[in-house]
């Protein structure tokens, strides 16, 4: 929820992140429908969470933007840019440890009613990717995936060429990208976390044994314990970094002084939501 926040960008950032407890609150309870005893404690936990983040997090995302500027107005490497991939996720991944109290003390509370919510809304999520990717036609299936590269490139150097596009469409023609092993992952993940929170609900074991159990999930989830899914989704990052490089060699200098203006705004209003503390 974090990332969407920060990439809708610079003219909403500010308003988007200080509405976005309220926003996560209403995205959480549409997975599990949040009952009286729950919410008081799950909006009180992300609003630490938020408040934590506004005051650690966002000077990092800051400098991270600021070196990811740096970089916009020469060629960048696939290990460049496979570098700024890594540091975004681990702040990612800073989140999840931060959210880890609120999680500790929800997890056993989670209901029956609850754990039919999220099944439920799991298999509209996977319906969703079967019918974007799996039985869709390869031409359908391209098309997606193109305008949505396109459109998160647009979103820093502004209108791509039609020669750009034939690049990032030459790229997508040539990934290792497979729906159904992406889908069979999803759905594993989401089996064992349902499976997860009906034991943990169930046996309600100490705090430190609900932590253990929830950072093994999250693991899993980060990490795939499939050695075949796991090289498959290195394999994956690979190749965005090396589309990432391939596409913004193509870019004109006007293109990429876009860029370096688009992460000074975004670099801006995040400095700026830093400094405001809580309010």
């Amino acid at each position: 929820m974090l990332a969407v926040v920060l990439l809708q960008g610079c003219s909403t950032i500010k308003l988007a992140y200080n509405q976005a407890p309220d926003l996560t609150y209403w995205w959480l309870d549409g997975y599990v429908d949040f009952n009286d005893q729950q919410t008081p404690k799950v909006r009180d936990g992300i609003a630490a969470l938020f408040a934590w983040h506004r005051s650690n997090e966002l000077p990092k995302v800051a400098v991270w933007l600021q070196k990811s500027q740096a970089l916009m107005p020469q060629n960048i490497t696939p290990a460049q840019a496979c570098t700024l991939y890594d540091e975004a996720r681990g702040m990612v991944n800073a989140i999840t440890d931060n959210a880890m109290p609120a999680l500790v003390e929800w997890a056993p509370t989670v209901t029956a009613d609850q754990l039919l919510v999220l099944q439920k809304k799991q298999k509209k999520t996977i319906d969703e990717f079967s019918s974007d990717y799996i039985t869709s036609s390869p031409a359908q299936r391209n098309a997606k995936r193109l305008k949505s590269a396109v459109g998160r490139s647009e979103m820093v150097y502004g209108r791509l060429e039609v020669t750009q596009i034939m690049a990032i469409e030459k790229s997508l023609a040539t990934s290792s990208f497979d729906p159904a092993l992406a889908l069979k992952e999803r759905v594993q993940r989401q089996k064992e976390g349902v499976d997860m929170l009906r034991k943990l609900a169930d046996t309600k074991p100490a705090p430190a044994a609900i932590q253990a159990t929830l950072r093994a999930y999250i693991a899993r989830s980060i990490t795939s314990t499939d050695p075949v899914y796991r090289a498959y989704a290195d394999n994956l990052v690979r190749e965005g970094c090396e589309t990432f490089a391939a596409v913004h060699a193509t870019t004109t200098p006007a293109q990429r002084a876009k860029a370096v203006q688009t992460l000074k705004s975004y670099e801006q209003d995040v400095r700026t939501l830093a400094a405001q503390g809580g309010s």
